[in-house]
């Protein structure tokens, strides 16, 4: 029976394409959903790799633009995450090491926390963290390795004589 010039059999066709192109799409977002929860608990490195399998998972044209930006801004922050999480662990074994007065490693975390520190604040960091970061950092470069072997500015060499012992024997 045809309707309008339209027949059946092209009805069907296009219904079954339709439900292949949104079975496709519901493919596609969950394995957005699944590498956002891969996310979560990942390393900085692991983090940004998947940030880019996401990115790259937001190009196809089909995925509704809805989706892409939330998935997006989830991946973005869990990146972000992963590196506030990672720089502040390093910062703590930097104080551990400065305490133990180990200030070649201790030098090496920081520079690894900086780097971490960097990242998260270009991915949007929020100001409490790196406030607290940066005092953290702050610490860590005044802890440790202060003991100078002779006389300095600030306690130069005592240069005047020895009062003569006067007590009454």
């Amino acid at each position: 029976m045809s309707f309008f010039g339209k027949s059946t059999a092209n009805d069907s066709k296009n219904d079954a394409k339709l439900e292949l192109e949104r079975q496709a799409i519901e493919r596609l977002k969950g394995m957005v959903r699944e590498t956002l929860q891969k996310m979560r608990d990942a390393s900085p490195s692991d983090a940004e790799r998947f940030h880019q399998q996401i990115k790259d998972y937001a190009k196809e044209k089909s995925l509704p633009m809805e989706f892409k930006r939330k998935a997006l801004e989830y991946a973005r922050a869990y990146e972000c995450n992963a590196n506030m999480r990672n720089t502040d662990r390093l910062l703590h074994e930097a104080i551990r090491l400065a305490a133990a007065e180990q200030m070649k490693e201790r030098g090496q975390k920081l520079a690894e926390a900086r780097k971490l520190y960097g990242k998260a604040c270009s991915l949007g960091a929020d100001l409490d963290f790196r406030k607290a970061a940066q005092r953290l950092m702050d610490t860590i470069m005044l802890t440790g390795g202060v003991v100078h072997p002779g006389p300095s500015r600030a306690k130069p060499a005592d240069t005047a004589p020895r009062a003569p012992n006067r007590a009454k024997c």
